[in-house]
């Protein structure tokens, strides 16, 4: 410690050189801490180290610190942040929301370490693929592993075929949730689209032939899991990247509504027992449970507006102070089934205004990018992120990835790719992002 310094000035500095220490190595450190993450250990002393990163990241963001990447979204982050320490202290059982809290930190850690590779000079091109890459070893990692759930007699017969071979993963022992596998998969199709029909002389036959096959892997995960949140976040996602992708996709588009629309008002009587059998049974079922549940979370939510009741505190705390009558009391719930009634559960009023900060900032990341592109396929790839981020949000509507959950570690990713690919079109401030050039896509 220098003499001359206060002990302000010495803190500072130690803080800004932690900061600086831990992006550096972030990437590293989230691929060896992982695990960790992942699948927490029990026992406060481990959740306690672990958290002394989100110590350092509070002071980085409060300080705006050059170590720690500055992104338009960082203000959202730091509420987030605070948050889930405060949350901490809300929860009835720390080592209970230690998976969830976790799933936050490695998250954050993710968000902030591919930004920091990507202005670092690796390729936002590159980057893109190993996502959809990702998302295709997702979808064959939950052909392997998910526990199937039989509600359309057509594709039911197909996954009864399927061979289990992922069980006793801690927290999935069954299997993999199914609406789970879907919400994760809807934000990677309409990228895939996008990249498929890219007309870049400079794509080859290889790469396009590569997602090619991981669009089909992925659509045919998505087709089994028979989630229909999923497949009606699917096809509001794709509607709404044929409206920005081109005049001709809008017409498409619109002619497929019209047909759609005078096929239902002309001939519903005979097609509605036709629907309902293909869609599964118990739709009416889930619907009036749905409604229950956002109710008892919306008690919740008035109980603890400011500090939350904990993250993944809501399956435990609901059986006991709002019950349900639509589904057996032993029956677990794990979350609200809609990511915004379930952020503010988790963290508070204040938390679900760092979340919808989140969405909010990446949506007018997204929109000044598109408009700022001048290169027709650039605008059609950054559709496509864009679009499955809608999708994402639509599944989330009358289901959830919870936060902190570990297939919404995707979430983070994209984001950090939301940020890049805006990076690359800002020109004189971003143009030393040496890695943001996504020109040869």
């Amino acid at each position: 410690m220098n003499l001359s310094e206060t002990p302000v000035e010495s803190s500072t500095a130690a803080a800004h050189k932690a900061a600086a220490f831990v992006v550096r190595w972030q990437l590293l450190w989230v691929a060896l801490l992982s695990p960790l993450f992942l699948f927490p250990p029990l026992g406060r002393p481990v959740l306690l180290l672990i958290l002394l990163l989100v110590v350092v990241w509070v002071i980085a963001l409060i300080r705006r610190l050059d170590p720690l990447p500055l992104t338009p979204l960082n203000g959202a982050l730091a509420l987030m942040t605070v948050m889930v320490l405060v949350s901490l202290w809300a929860t009835f059982d720390i080592e209970f929301s230690a998976a969830k809290v976790l799933g936050v930190i490695l998250g954050i850690a993710v968000f902030f370490g591919v930004v920091a590779a990507i202005r670092g000079g690796f390729r936002t091109d590159i980057a893109l693929d190993l996502f959809i890459a990702a998302g295709t070893a997702l979808a064959i990692v939950g052909l392997l592993g998910t526990n199937w759930i039989g509600k359309v007699p057509v594709v039911e017969k197909i996954t009864a075929r399927l061979p289990a071979v992922i069980r006793g993963v801690p927290g999935q022992a069954e299997g993999f949730q199914p609406n789970a596998v879907a919400g994760a998969l809807v934000m990677f199709i309409p990228l895939q689209l996008a990249f498929v029909v890219a007309s870049r002389a400079n794509t080859t036959l290889l790469r396009r032939l590569l997602h090619v096959i991981a669009l089909l892997i992925i659509g045919g995960t998505l087709l089994l899991t028979q989630s229909r949140s999923g497949w009606i976040a699917l096809a509001v996602g794709l509607g709404a990247w044929a409206i920005w992708n081109s005049r001709r996709s809008r017409f498409a588009l619109l002619g497929v509504v019209l047909v759609a629309a005078v096929v239902l008002a002309t001939s519903w009587t005979r097609l509605e027992p036709l629907l309902s059998r293909a869609a599964g049974s118990g739709i009416r079922e889930d619907t009036a449970g749905r409604m229950e549940l956002w109710s008892r979370a919306i008690y919740g939510i008035e109980d603890f507006p400011i500090t939350g009741m904990g993250m993944n505190a809501f399956r435990k705390v609901m059986p006991v102070f709002y019950p349900t009558f639509l589904s057996s009391p032993d029956t677990d719930i794990a979350h609200a089934h809609n990511h915004l009634l379930q952020a503010a559960l988790d963290l508070g009023l204040p938390g679900l205004i760092a979340y919808l900060a989140l969405w909010f900032g990446a949506a007018g990341l997204l929109t000044i990018t598109i408009h700022r592109s001048t290169d027709p396929d650039q605008r059609r790839i950054v559709s496509g992120l864009a679009a499955g981020m809608i999708a994402y949000f639509v599944f989330g509507t009358a289901d959830t990835i919870a936060l902190g959950a570990k297939v919404g570690i995707f979430f983070w990713i994209a984001l950090a790719l939301i940020v890049a690919v805006y990076d690359s079109t800002r020109g004189g401030d971003g143009a030393h992002h040496r890695g943001t050039e996504i020109t040869e896509v």
